[in-house]
């Protein structure tokens, strides 16, 4: 695969590293002098003083049919407009934006950059989203309060943590519906094994609910 690389420092080195190998060919544009001459010695590669944003140094960089390419600059803009060269003029296969910004991540989504990355709007969306399951989770009921849905974290003093579910006999009328681990949402079989700080939606009879809070806080 390859990948050209425009600006940043920390994240440029990051990245550098973690594709840096035979099956990859990494180019690296930088307007910043002394960071371009520290990536290269660094990383032992060329990397190239110049303007994300003109087209000769971008075709310096050889960006023309690139695989990938991602713009690391601390300006929302100047990313913007490097990833629309690289698109339109070198006709790179997919570019990626990180923006300072958050509100400017599903602007420039809508004009055309394929990926676009903030740290505060994941930071966002991942609060959101926490925020979310659990106030649903705590209140879930069906049937006038005849089946609930109840959420357990997965503590390292339980029985229940590290055991497979198929090990683990549950009391009658309950059972774990999905986990919500760091990787994502899991819908459990008997093989999957319960792991620390995994929650849990345990749904169960409303009269059993306080027997499975027990069951499954043993220690």
């Amino acid at each position: 695969m390859r990948i050209v690389i425009a600006d940043g420092y920390q994240e440029a080195d990051y990245i550098i590293n973690l594709f840096l190998n035979k099956k990859n060919k990494i180019s690296v544009i930088n307007s910043n002098m002394e960071i371009a001459k520290t990536l290269s010695v660094k990383n032992n590669i060329d990397v190239i003083f110049g303007n994300s944003n003109k087209a000769y140094d971008l075709q310096c960089a050889q960006t023309t049919n690139a695989d990938l390419f991602i713009a690391l600059s601390a300006n929302d803009i100047r990313n913007y407009i490097a990833c629309q060269m690289a698109k339109m003029i070198f006709n790179v296969k997919k570019v990626i934006a990180i923006v300072e910004n958050p509100k400017n991540v599903e602007i420039f989504k809508k004009l055309g950059i394929d990926s676009v990355i903030s740290s505060t709007y994941l930071l966002g969306q991942t609060i959101k989203s926490e925020l979310s399951i659990e106030s649903m989770i705590n209140t879930l009921s069906f049937e006038n309060n005849k089946i609930v849905v109840t959420e357990f974290e997965v503590l390292e003093k339980f029985k229940i943590c590290n055991k497979a579910l198929k090990d683990i006999k549950f009391p009658d009328n309950s059972s774990v519906c999905c986990i919500y681990r760091y990787s994502g949402l899991i819908i459990p079989n008997g093989n999957t094994v319960l792991l620390k700080n995994d929650k849990i939606l345990v749904v169960s009879s409303f009269e059993d609910k306080k027997k499975v809070k027990d069951f499954v806080t043993r220690e």
